[in-house]
């Protein structure tokens, strides 16, 4: 669901020619709760923009903040300050075009350099360009230490137990107000507070599921929607049988394209899952699915270029370049402000269904109700992975112990009525091409372009660029 920021070094750099989508600059700013929240009748907040300056090195933007409530209900006390980056043409002619970063737990105005570079010669003149932090993320971002060190943000790597439990603990009962639903919410304030009756919402990767939603809970104010890189509205599975399942055809696809592939990398890949060593030690089977989906950024060809022959050599035993590639491909490193490991996590925990029901499931039914549901799956359906790897993925291990939450809110409705563009790119192992066409299929006035060869982020190449300035200024 990520966009995840990339370390690369060595002889793996070559590997994986790939980019950090992810920076930093202004965030979210929180009015601490007390030590223990107690319902009140909070007042409204006014959904206005404060403090409006030039963003730094933006002189077309004005950045500024918009105060929102912590919970929405009016029940909590407590207040979120959000960074916004809004362009100075406010009577363009098509008005405002808010664009959505992934994650969970990416800023916006951070990446504001960056994400204005997804739009085409004449959309920029055409929409009134929006970035905001979504609450949690930028530089006020929630920081958990341990839990940003060892997992970075990542959908994959395991956090370690005591990580987990210390950054529940830190974000403490503010932990029932970090659903997409919640960010939904600011995003209408935000609306209110730009003075339109509408908007266009560009979502790319966690950002697209976060799009679906406003248009699901607000459809009257929605313009239209590109969806780059689709999350589906419902459906994803924490157990990622589809996400371990997808590297053997991307794989096998980028073999047949080399014509100095002559092995099948899928098999190899399987291999390296059961048998591989790296100074003794078993390959890390969590660690290795992140880095072949990582490899799947764009905007440079994502054509796993080298893999098929690093995983034969793994198999014959020299693993030399598979452990660059596993120590550069990474989330490690990733600093809170570009992708907040503590948002991430509270997020996914609330969002999604679990095997064991929702966020307010009790913690000791978790594991029972896994393991029921896992040993109903048949191994091949995460092969060349094993059944493991869903209790060592961030979504099972970090949510079977995250405490008790108030469920998302989602809105009662389940189509998209509203004109939109998906963008599937066909080797995207973040976000599934499946998983576009399942959203295209609930979305009647939905047109689905998917790119053969391409990954993760399409709006970084040029294709991508052009489908959407056609969709955008047709």
């Amino acid at each position: 669901m990520i966009h995840q920021r990339v370390v690369t070094s060595g002889l793996a750099a070559a590997l994986l020619a790939t980019l950090g989508l992810v920076g930093s600059d202004p965030g979210l700013a929180v009015e601490p709760l007390p030590a223990k929240a107690v319902p009140k009748s909070a007042p409204p907040v006014a959904p206005e923009l404060v403090d409006p300056a030039p963003c730094d090195g933006e002189p077309d933007f004005t950045c500024s903040t918009l105060r929102v409530p912590l919970d929405h209900t009016g029940k909590i006390e407590g207040r979120l300050h959000l960074a916004v980056a809004a362009a100075n043409n406010a009577d363009a002619p098509r008005g405002v075009l808010l664009l959505l970063t992934g994650g969970p737990g990416q800023p916006g105005v951070g990446l504001l350099s960056r994400v204005k570079t997804y739009l085409a010669p004449g959309v920029r003149e055409a929409y009134r360009l929006v970035v905001l932090d979504q609450r949690g993320t930028g530089q006020g971002a929630i920081d958990c230490t341990a839990l940003q060190e060892s997992t970075g943000g990542s959908d994959f790597l395991t956090p370690p137990p005591e990580d987990v439990d210390a950054c529940a603990a830190e974000i403490g009962a503010a932990r029932d107000f970090y659903s997409t639903p919640d960010t939904v919410a600011d995003i209408e304030l935000l609306r209110h507070a730009l003075g339109v009756r509408q908007m266009t919402l560009d979502g790319v990767s966690y950002g697209t599921f976060v799009a679906e939603h406003y248009a699901l809970a607000y459809p009257s104010r929605v313009r239209s929607l590109v969806l780059d890189s689709v999350v589906p509205q419902d459906d994803y599975d924490p157990m990622l049988p589809d996400s371990a399942h997808a590297p053997a055809r991307v794989l096998r696809d980028a073999c047949a394209d080399d014509p100095e592939c002559t092995t099948d990398p899928a098999a190899d890949l399987a291999w390296v899952v059961r048998h591989g060593r790296i100074n003794g030690q078993p390959i890390n089977p969590t660690r290795l699915l992140e880095s072949l989906t990582i490899l799947s950024i764009d905007p440079f060809d994502p054509g796993f270029h080298g893999v098929p022959a690093m995983l034969h050599s793994a198999r014959e035993g020299d693993t030399t370049v598979l452990e660059q590639f596993l120590n550069s491909a990474t989330s490690i490193g990733t600093p809170a402000d570009q992708l907040s490991a503590g948002l991430h996590l509270a997020t996914v925990c609330t969002d999604l269904a679990f095997p064991w029901g929702d966020s307010a499931t009790p913690v000791p039914l978790r594991p029972l109700l896994f393991r029921a549901a896992l040993a109903r799956i048949p191994a091949r359906a995460y092969w060349p992975f094993e059944k493991s790897i869903a209790r060592l993925g961030n979504p099972i291990a970090g949510c079977s112990r995250w405490p008790e939450t108030r469920p998302a809110p989602y809105a009662d409705r389940e189509k998209i009525t509203a004109p939109a563009l998906l963008l599937s790119g066909e080797h995207d192992l973040f976000t599934l091409r499946a998983w576009a066409v399942e959203q295209a299929d609930r979305m009647p006035r939905a047109e689905l372009v998917r790119f053969p060869g391409r990954g993760h982020a399409l709006q970084t190449n040029e294709a991508g660029r052009a489908a959407v300035r056609d969709f955008l200024l047709g």
